[in-house]
């Protein structure tokens, strides 16, 4: 059912409807309805009300067709009336029981997360870095300081071997630089060597671990070493015939 804005022209019109004897008294009820709620109006009852009104001046003897009564006059500023929503009422039951699980499920996202987290660093990360590579980082180290102890101790000793050489402040520094320089570029060479030479003796380990992997040693079945005897004592007599045939030979002599 389609309802119609309430204008003025329409209230004019239903209001002579309503006041003429001769219109349906059932279609004046439900209009009567329809004033008092002020919602809107269906289009079939203006259509009644219009059709009513156009042949009431039709027999009072207008002209019909400069009527403003007919139903495209009255629907001008007119317009299809639509409810307003009405706001719900919100439970509050529902909405604490809607908080609380809004709660727990940003709880366990959290838990979630934060357990992925430790996980991933504390199981992950430890297992790409084992007891090799915590090794090799801990002999990086340990290389580093002693370069480092080392260039520093001969600085301290040219500067001061230097001291017997020349009074110059500036030459003594120069040469101490010198001495800790060059003592520290030939450890961190042989140092590399090392490392390069320790990288292809586990590079070459790895290659024959691939090439030759180990077998599993196959145990024997126990039936067969139950059962089967070895060839040395399937020939050999027991120890118990040979002790009774040497008295008959001692006999027969």
């Amino acid at each position: 059912m389609v309802l119609l804005v309430f204008t003025d022209r329409i209230r004019s019109a239903v209001y002579q409807a309503l006041n003429s004897p001769e219109f349906d008294n059932s279609a004046k009820s439900r209009l009567r309805n329809y004033l008092k709620s002020s919602s809107g109006i269906p289009l079939d009852l203006m259509k009644e009300v219009s059709s009513f009104l156009v042949s009431k001046d039709g027999k009072l003897g207008n002209e019909i067709g400069f009527s403003r009564f007919w139903l495209h006059e009255l629907l001008k500023g007119s317009g299809i009336y639509i409810e307003k929503r009405k706001d719900r009422v919100k439970n509050p039951q529902l909405m604490a029981r809607l908080e609380q699980i809004l709660a727990e499920q940003a709880n366990k996202e959290y838990a979630r997360m934060i357990g992925r987290v430790a996980s991933s660093y504390d199981v992950e990360t430890f297992k790409l870095l084992d007891t090799e590579e915590f090794s090799s980082i801990r002999g990086q180290l340990t290389a580093i300081i002693n370069i480092t102890f080392t260039m520093v101790a001969v600085f301290a000793a040219v500067y001061h071997v230097a001291q017997t050489i020349t009074g110059d402040t500036g030459m003594r520094v120069l040469l101490a630089l010198t001495g800790s320089v060059v003592v520290g570029v030939a450890e961190t060479f042989l140092y590399m060597r090392y490392l390069t030479g320790y990288a292809k003796k586990e590079e070459k380990k790895e290659e024959k671990k691939e090439r030759h992997p180990r077998r599993r040693a196959t145990a024997p079945h126990p039936s067969r070493t139950a059962h089967s005897p070895s060839p040395h004592n399937a020939h050999s007599p027991s120890p118990r015939t040979a002790a009774t045939r040497r008295p008959t030979r001692n006999a027969t002599l």
